[in-house]
């Protein structure tokens, strides 16, 4: 029964990720804000499968994703870089898993941990405290981290801008943090701000 219901989001999301695109094609931003908060709230439904109770499991080559069968918290880690993260991250979303990905990249001279995540056309990369045993990082650890991108990603808005250019930044960027509620809380805001200046 939890597979079907899972199964069910998977294919919600990918129509519910052109709807998306098509109601910006089209200005339709009350549209839009409906299909954000859709959106928003199939990928929490997801994310609630892949936070299972599982420990957060580390990759470092593309081989071990083979032996991957269950959903879950994903740590890649060098030598693969950000772009394989999005590949791993695509290539179990096929395979009907929920998983939820970051990939960190070598520890800053600081001690900082760079966490990076790839968006649409853009990279988004925030330095956080690493995990204390760097081999084993903890759910909370990995779920903190989520936050933190989202939180970087809101930090960045040119609030000088538009509302229309603060949307597509939102929207270019939520591939990447597409677990943070507030970024979709934020997109929604900025959807319904445009339907007032443009009635």
């Amino acid at each position: 029964m939890a597979q079907k219901k899972l199964s069910t989001l998977l294919k919600s999301e990918k129509v519910s990720v052109e709807k998306v695109s098509q109601a910006r094609a089209e200005s339709n931003w009350n549209a839009l804000a409906t299909e954000l908060q859709f959106l928003c709230d199939i990928r929490a439904g997801i994310a609630r499968f892949a936070k299972n109770g599982r420990r957060v499991q580390v990759i470092e080559s593309i081989e071990q994703v083979d032996e991957i069968t269950t959903g879950g918290r994903y740590l890649v880690q060098p030598p693969l870089v950000g772009r394989d993260a999005g590949i791993i991250h695509g290539t179990l979303r096929e395979q009907g898993l929920a998983a939820l990905v970051l990939c960190r990249e070598p520890s800053t001279s600081l001690g900082l941990c760079p966490i990076v995540a790839l968006g649409s056309g853009v990279i988004v990369r925030v330095q956080i405290e690493g995990p204390k045993n760097p081999s084993k990082p903890t759910c909370a650890w990995f779920d903190h981290a989520i936050v933190e991108f989202g939180e970087h990603v809101l930090s960045k808005i040119d609030k000088n801008s538009t509302s229309q250019r603060q949307l597509d930044y939102l929207l270019a960027h939520l591939p990447a943090v597409s677990t943070c509620p507030s970024i979709y809380e934020a997109g929604i805001a900025l959807c319904r701000t445009l339907c007032k200046e443009s009635s």
